[in-house]
């Protein structure tokens, strides 16, 4: 039995994302952060963290969003997400961190104070901070993907999984990335993927 503890709308779908996109079976349970449901005594004795997801899967229990993305598409994918090649390997696990250190709390910030958060409570300092501090990082990836479709090879791994649905929520906010020329084709590419697509159809 495989169940994901999390809310689809927070970083829980970048492991949803990844166990469609491998055909896994899952079970969600509902942990909704907006409501408390993640400093709950039950919740807390699986992710003392208190934050979203959990992975629990026949007898472990991992959390960490990347962790269990690299967990997942390693012993998975069967090649589908992941790589053999040692170096294929660090270089998914480099972009993959690189986006969560960099893009992730950024891009969430974009989505929160202009479409989420009550407009009480949106801060438009936090947004202009979070916008300008998006842009070095962006200009990295735009750089490194000049002559690349993909992130790592020339196939979509679990390095582009991850790094597009960070920024899906700054695309989400109505942010423009019309000046990164080869960063929007790939955005577009792995956002434009049919699971995906269906995923951020769904309400």
């Amino acid at each position: 039995m495989r169940i994901i503890h999390g809310a689809p709308f927070a970083r829980t779908n970048y492991i949803i994302w990844a166990m469609k996109e491998m055909g896994l079976a899952y079970e969600i349970n509902p942990v909704n952060p907006f409501t408390g449901d993640n400093k709950k005594p039950e919740y807390l004795a699986i992710n003392p963290n208190g934050l979203i997801p959990t992975l629990e899967e026949d007898g472990l229990i991992l959390w960490e969003s990347m962790a269990i993305n690299f967990y997942l598409a390693k012993n998975y994918g069967d090649n589908i997400l992941w790589s053999d090649d040692p170096k294929e390997e660090a270089l998914i696990m480099q972009w993959s961190l690189f986006g969560i250190l960099n893009l992730d709390k950024k891009a969430v910030d974009c989505m929160l104070h202009m479409v989420v958060l009550p407009k009480e409570m949106r801060d438009p300092a936090t947004l202009k901070a979070a916008q300008s501090d998006l842009i070095p990082h962006l200009k990295i990836l735009n750089d490194h993907l000049s002559g690349k479709k993909y992130l790592v090879a020339e196939r979509f791994t679990i390095a582009d999984l991850n790094v597009a649905a960070m920024l899906d929520y700054a695309v989400k906010s109505g942010y423009d990335f019309s000046s990164y020329d080869n960063l929007q084709p790939w955005l577009n590419r792995c956002l434009g993927r049919p699971i995906r697509v269906k995923m951020n159809e769904i309400k």
